[in-house]
């Protein structure tokens, strides 16, 4: 795989970011250790923030209390924002509707995901919600591996209840021999773009030092792995929006957690050859 990784804009007055999507020149951010959705613009560098849910602190919050916000995806004019899971205090999850009056919705995971980890044998140690997408009404969650199980996959939740989920077990490269695991997907027509990272040590709750991240492609139909590249040995990439593309190469935009402590938030460009 044929890649160009550079710098396209820094972002102040975001840490710890997760996950992002752009729409029509405006990305929408979420941080791990905020309750906030981000909106800034690209052309005017102005940042907007949507409250999700008020607390005594709303940014840098402390890894005992964050919501840790780690999944966006846009589908039928909704956002929708998933907490990861990892810990009783992050089953949150929100749609919000920006356009025109923006309205949040608060709904509590507790339940739907002690149901997914009942069904699919999934430990509470294991199960940490890093990345979803919508297709045709199903609910795609990318469950990072850096547990004590390396729980890497997708889980898919059908549309309708009677509908049993599926936990698809996906086995990625290493990198410098560091288990790598999921951190965001896109889905473009019937391809599965995903990012993965590598830490050290094996903890869903405590963030291990950077050991690289990993661009790959799955098959939508077969959730087949067809290709994977490692994109950097510096950077955890935790979140990808689709970006542009001609005849040529598709481009994305990458957000990183530095897992540094600081209110900015770098952007990088990836361009691939198609």
């Amino acid at each position: 795989m044929n890649f160009v990784l550079e710098f396209f804009v820094l972002i102040t007055g975001i840490g710890a970011a997760s996950g992002l999507h752009l729409k029509d020149e405006q990305l929408f951010l979420i941080s791990d250790d905020s309750n906030y959705l981000y909106e800034y613009h690209i052309e005017s560098k102005d940042l907007s923030k949507h409250l999700l849910v008020g607390m005594k602190v709303n940014e840098g919050v402390s890894n005992k209390e964050k919501l840790d916000l780690e999944a966006i995806t846009y589908y039928q004019d909704v956002y929708f924002l998933f907490s990861s899971g990892s810990k009783s205090n992050r089953n949150k999850s929100f749609n919000a509707i920006i356009e025109n009056r923006p309205q949040v919705n608060q709904m509590d995971m507790t339940d739907g995901y002690a149901h997914f980890r009942k069904q699919l044998g999934i430990a509470s140690e294991d199960f940490n919600v890093e990345g979803a997408l919508f297709y045709q009404d199903t609910l795609l969650l990318f469950n990072r591996g850096n547990g004590p199980e390396a729980r890497n996959g997708i889980i898919k939740v059908p549309k309708h209840q009677e509908d049993k989920s599926t936990f698809t077990a996906i086995d990625l490269p290493k990198i410098d021999g560091k288990v790598t695991g999921f951190t965001d997907a896109i889905l473009i027509e019937d391809k599965i773009y995903f990012l993965a990272a590598a830490e050290s040590g094996g903890s869903s709750y405590e963030d291990g030092k950077i050991g690289g991240s990993q661009l790959g492609i799955i098959d939508l139909n077969t959730f087949r792995v067809e290709q994977v590249q490692t994109i950097s040995k510096e950077h955890k990439f935790e979140g990808i929006t689709y970006y542009q593309s001609n005849s040529e190469e598709i481009s994305f935009l990458l957000c990183e957690d530095p897992d540094n402590g600081s209110r900015e938030s770098s952007i990088y460009q990836l361009k691939i050859k198609k």
